[in-house]
């Protein structure tokens, strides 16, 4: 029978494989131009959208 060591670890190497796998995924290719939203002139554009627009996150 498990105890709450062993649950605690098991929680944790499914964590890390999630992390991990979460963190092996591509990074979108970005291009320069203005963002839809703000319509500041940015370098890169993801989906039309600034980093600052696409994370939510004020300048």
């Amino acid at each position: 029978m498990a105890d709450a060591v062993d649950v605690a670890q098991e929680v944790n190497d499914l964590h890390l494989r999630a992390s991990l796998a979460a963190a092996r995924q591509p990074v979108a290719i970005g291009t320069p131009g203005e963002c839809q939203k703000c319509g500041d002139d940015m370098p890169r554009l993801v989906g039309g959208l600034c980093g600052f627009c696409r994370d939510g996150r004020r300048r």
